[in-house]
């Protein structure tokens, strides 16, 4: 079952001290990499390179790869690369990925840790132990991991947890929250966390509201659907993408669905979009899901949605300009040029990775690894 296969997509910028994006690309020498066609409109600007993780076949390890996009270079399991001497490897059931502080820093699930890299060398410098990791955010001074803590697929109700970890000294505490929480966005101080309850029969429909400040929740936000995943904040709104809910004969009872939720607590449904992944980009939503999940079929969307009149345009992938895309698995767009691009993730052989312009043409495709499921675009 792929519960351990979330995604949470993430833009980031690395700034170094004085502020300056610079070519770093000789960070790069001494790694084993392979050109890549993918042209030269690719939005590339000095040192920008894409890091993707691939959560592997599970339960096996996962791994962590580099597109050099400035120098056109792809960079295969950098980890084991740079860490020849760490026999496990990165970790098992890779399920988020963002850089914040001094690190690039991976939430590794199966194998209950966080783990903090070297931008630069992609040495391991930070493994902290937490219990099923999923998600992770920052600010200025923390990382927020959310945690299934003690639960277990099927078992008894256990509370979630969310854990505070600062970036000066990598101490930590936490919060207990609902049900199997998942993602998180920061908003106005606040800290909302979207709670799944995906492990038993009893969804979570719940939001934990977390003042940052205090770092208690300080209010339960009650949305009209439960199984909560993504989360994205675009203004002064917080968008929460869904799980599908299944009953016991794992009979589909309600789709993935999209909902967008105010300041005030009040909420609004998106009709007519299936999402469990979602990213944003200047003011648009951005989804991906299956339109004929109710009935069992496939009919894999894009979704592009109007932040301020939450009007939505979908885009099949069985149009000829698509149609490449058998699993689109998670989704990012690139800042610099508006490209959009799509994970179609493989757990039993090589993923790819597709690029296609905001016009949905196809610009460029390349092979990644086992199970491609996270995304961070960065400069250095």
């Amino acid at each position: 079952m792929r519960r351990y296969s979330i995604l949470l997509l993430i833009m980031a910028a690395f700034a170094i001290t004085d502020c300056a994006i610079v070519d770093h690309g000789c960070n790069m020498d001494g790694f084993t990499g392979s050109d890549v066609k993918i042209g030269d409109d690719n939005g590339a600007t000095a040192g920008l390179k894409l890091l993707i993780l691939n959560e592997g076949a599970w339960p096996g390890n996962s791994t962590l790869d580099i597109l050099d996009i400035y120098h056109k270079k792809y960079f295969s399991d950098i980890f084991a690369q740079a860490n020849p001497d760490v026999a496990q490897g990165i970790g098992n059931g890779g399920n988020d990925i963002e850089i914040a502080g001094k690190h690039i820093w991976l939430a590794m699930s199966a194998s209950n840790q966080i783990v903090g890299i070297n931008p630069y060398t992609y040495k391991l410098e930070v493994d902290i132990e937490i219990e099923s990791p999923r998600c992770i955010i920052s600010d200025d001074d923390y990382l927020y991991v959310s945690s299934y803590g003690s639960a277990t697929y099927g078992g008894t109700l256990a509370a979630g947890r969310v854990y505070r970890i600062s970036l000066d000294d990598y101490s930590f505490t936490s919060v207990s929250v609902g049900y199997q929480p998942e993602g998180m966005v920061l908003l106005d101080g606040k800290l909302y966390v979207a709670n799944s309850g995906g492990y038993n029969e009893k969804k979570d429909n719940r939001i934990d509201v977390i003042d940052v400040k205090s770092f208690s929740v300080d209010e339960v936000l009650e949305l009209p659907v439960a199984n909560l995943n993504m989360m994205r904040k675009v203004h002064n709104e917080v968008w929460v993408s869904t799980y599908a809910t299944y009953d016991a004969s794992y009979n589909i009872t309600a789709p993935s669905q999209l909902v967008v939720v105010s300041k005030d607590g009040t909420s609004k449904v998106i009709e007519g979009v299936h999402a469990d992944k979602i990213t944003e980009s200047d003011g648009w939503i951005y989804a991906i899901g299956n339109n004929a999940e109710m009935t069992f079929g496939t009919d894999y969307c894009l979704y592009k949605i109007n932040s301020t009149t939450k009007q939505a345009t979908t885009i099949h992938f069985s149009e000829p300009n698509l149609n490449m895309v058998s699993n689109p698995y998670c989704i990012l767009i690139n800042p610099f040029n508006s490209d959009i691009i799509i994970a179609d993730a493989s757990f039993t052989g090589d993923s790819k990775l597709h690029c296609f312009t905001s016009g949905f043409n196809h610009r460029w495709s390349i092979t990644t690894g086992i199970g491609t499921g996270h995304l961070l675009l960065y400069q250095l």
